[in-house]
């Protein structure tokens, strides 16, 4: 072997460590969490024992092929706006089709449920949706969970922040609210493109390792085809960055409206989050002028969006004395969040962590690990990796469990900060970037070819047994049915009604339905159907749950006491 063959194998062997070594770890701590996952009731660890270890394993396996093989491709990877547009408009045709085709057209979680909830309320040109006379103190059986918390209450509507779902509802008048999702993947690729062109104007190729990063993203992808905000964060991020790199008035005044917007896209934390970081920046560099122009802007748009939720509930609330109750507001509901999750935290965001890279391209851990050393260097690297920490930490302390979603949903907003530090990575790689590429190359096809049916089966295989459910539901021949809250894993988001209550049968929950909303329910001798384990039996299936006699035996009483009050009963099985 001659010394230029050796310098070969010596370089290719440390481009293969540093390629899998992140990923090997990343699998080896998913099977260690699995290890103890089995007969627990934790979604998170669920997750991780029948999702994401195989995903990271299947992940190291390609790695070390991959980067085992003499790879080289000594031209840069092309750059050209030909290929942004082919993955953008491909990727926001994936999303629009997939939320039919892999999602089957429906909605699991409540987070998901209340934005097409508020998009319908909006759409029809009220703030919120007016509840008749008998719902106005038995909203609950009806399921109120995230809507503002109320006595004694006029209408409902989620107390999540309108913007989301205002964009939707505008969507959904021009054909469809799910387009939303479809734009914001598309405009999100076209900005990460934008940003990485003003960053690197001198190397071109950077621009597209950052595109091939997002387009590796099952994490984007996927979320992109749900009714969550977190694709509209990610895409109004990275608009924003490119307008806060353009350094004119312009770009600072753009940057500042769409700031406005994301901070109420849902939660007002988000953003700041992402914004805060790179906003210091302007402090360091003293620059005043910008820096007074934003913190100015942001105080007014943080007073608006903390201001709305009193305005909201005041709203909906009936009795003109109601005393505001604990939730309404954000410090209150912070306060009660803190309190329930205890000290949960660290175990559940080491799953969050290993899920969020488990739905990335296979490349990013490694350029990230690469990218870290930027960090002491240069000033925006750190800025977009304090935001990511920034979140990581918030998150840790006042929401560590996600519940649904693909990756790692609370750091989906700052999946464009990952990819751009995985950039800076990718930069600093001299003497192997020739070996690179080459793995640039093959991981991308893998991810696309691999990785992506993986994932989108997975989601599609938790997505059709709630459509299917609910489906069964929406066939059963009554005017109401009943469901049992803990009937199988998540049941109450099961129970959901159209804003109108115009839905047949209206939904309720078992354990809401008070002995006055029995009196009053039944006065009209409706129909009424208890949803049955036959029914939940997708559900079940999927968690591996065995039917609940006590459901069945709470159902029973239930269902004697309305037959009294003049209800007629049947049982949906």
């Amino acid at each position: 072997m001659t010394k230029t063959d050796d310098m070969g194998a010596v370089q290719s062997f440390s481009a293969m460590k540093a390629a899998a070594f992140p990923t090997i770890v990343l699998a080896a701590l998913a099977w260690i969490m699995a290890s103890g996952a089995t007969g627990s009731k934790s979604l998170t660890l669920f997750y991780v024992l029948h999702q994401d270890r195989w995903l990271i394993t299947a992940s190291a396996i390609i790695l070390l092929i991959a980067s085992a093989w003499k790879l080289r491709r000594p031209a840069p990877l092309p750059a050209s706006r030909s290929i942004l547009i082919a993955v953008a408009v491909a990727m926001a045709v994936a999303a629009f089709v997939g939320h039919y085709a892999i999602l089957s057209g429906h909605d699991v979680s409540r987070d998901e449920q209340m934005a097409s909830f508020d998009a319908t309320v909006f759409a029809s040109g009220q703030l919120f949706a007016r509840l008749p006379t008998l719902w106005r103190d038995h909203a609950d059986a009806l399921n109120t969970i995230f809507m503002y918390p109320a006595d004694h209450r006029a209408g409902w509507i989620s107390s999540y922040l309108p913007m989301n779902a205002l964009l939707r509802a505008g969507f959904g008048l021009l054909g469809n609210p799910y387009l939303a999702g479809a734009l914001w993947t598309l405009l999100g690729a076209v900005a990460l493109w934008n940003i990485a062109r003003r960053i690197w104007p001198e190397k071109p190729e950077a621009a597209t390792v950052a595109l091939l990063l997002y387009l590796g993203s099952g994490q984007i992808l996927i979320t992109g085809m749900t009714a969550y905000a977190m694709p509209a964060h990610l895409a109004l991020n990275l608009v924003w960055l490119s307008a806060y790199l353009r350094r004119s008035l312009r770009g600072d005044i753009a940057a500042l409206a769409v700031g406005f917007v994301a901070i109420g896209l849902h939660q007002p934390l988000m953003h700041p989050m992402f914004a805060a970081p790179i906003l210091f920046l302007l402090v360091l560099e003293r620059s005043w002028g910008r820096a007074g122009f934003y913190a100015v802007g942001y105080a007014l748009a943080g007073l608006f969006w903390l201001y709305w939720p009193n305005v909201a509930w005041q709203m909906l609330q009936a009795g003109p004395d109601a005393v505001r109750p604990a939730g309404v507001d954000y410090v209150t509901r912070l306060t009660e969040t803190v309190k329930q999750n205890g000290m949960i935290g660290i175990p559940l965001m080491e799953a969050n962590l290993l899920r969020f890279f488990a739905w990335q391209h296979l490349l990013l851990p490694a350029l990230l690990v690469l990218g870290l050393p930027v960090l002491r260097r240069d000033r925006l690297a750190a800025a977009l990796g304090a935001g990511c920490l920034l979140t990581f930490m918030v998150m840790l302390i006042i929401l560590p469990y996600q519940g649904h979603g693909f990756g790692y949903r609370y750091l989906h907003g700052l999946i464009g900060n990952a990819i751009l530090l995985a950039v800076y990575g990718w930069n600093s790689i001299d003497r192997e970037k020739d070996h690179w590429r080459g793995l640039m190359t093959v991981t991308t096809a893998a991810t696309l070819c691999v990785l992506a049916p993986m994932q989108l089966s997975m989601a599609q295989a938790f997505y059709r047994p709630w459509a299917d459910v609910s489906h069964r539901i929406d066939r059963i021949d009554a005017d109401y049915a009943v469901i049992g809250d803990h009937d199988v894993s998540f049941a109450r988001d099961l129970v959901l009604n159209a804003p109108n209550l115009g839905n047949r049968p209206i939904r309720l929950v078992r354990e809401a339905i008070r002995p006055d909303l029995v009196r009053s329910l039944c006065a009209s001798k409706p129909r009424v159907a208890f949803v049955g384990a036959q029914t939940l039996a997708p559900i079940a299936h999927y968690f591996g749950e065995t039917d609940s006699r006590s459901a069945a035996q709470n159902s029973a009483i239930l269902a004697r006491s309305m037959q009294r009050a003049g209800c007629r009963i049947t049982v949906a099985d």
